[in-house]
């Protein structure tokens, strides 16, 4: 079990949890997605959870935003979301296209957005 987060600061879903076991220090995370409410608020609660753990003076199981050279973004509480998709530099090694990509650009939906975290 992981030791409970610091006084003051949110607990983290399962999934920032999770990741954050999981990965060496430094080791990133990407999050991409079609919906971009949906970054927002993951990138709000990333924000908490890291204003949290510094009020508490701890380091917590925090994720510190990546900066992407020349890369389109926006700032929500300090995280960056990024728009168009990860490509090598976002972890994403190769660009394929996948059924519900397809399926989304016969839709002409072309919306991308992702958040490029680093284990803090």
């Amino acid at each position: 079990p992981s030791p409970p987060p610091p006084p003051g600061s949110p607990p983290p879903p399962p999934l920032f949890d999770a990741a954050h076991r999981a990965l060496r220090p430094s080791g990133r995370l990407t999050i991409f997605s079609d919906n971009h409410r949906y970054c927002c608020s993951l990138a709000r609660l990333l924000g908490e959870m890291r204003r949290g753990a510094a009020a508490a003076g701890a380091a917590g199981r925090c994720f510190a935003s990546v900066p992407l050279e020349g890369r389109s973004c926006e700032r929500v509480d300090g995280i960056r979301i990024f728009h168009g998709s990860p490509g090598a530099e976002g972890g994403f090694l190769v660009d394929e296209q996948s059924y519900f990509d397809r399926f989304w650009e016969h839709g002409q939906h072309a919306d991308r957005f992702f958040l490029l975290l680093e284990k803090a």
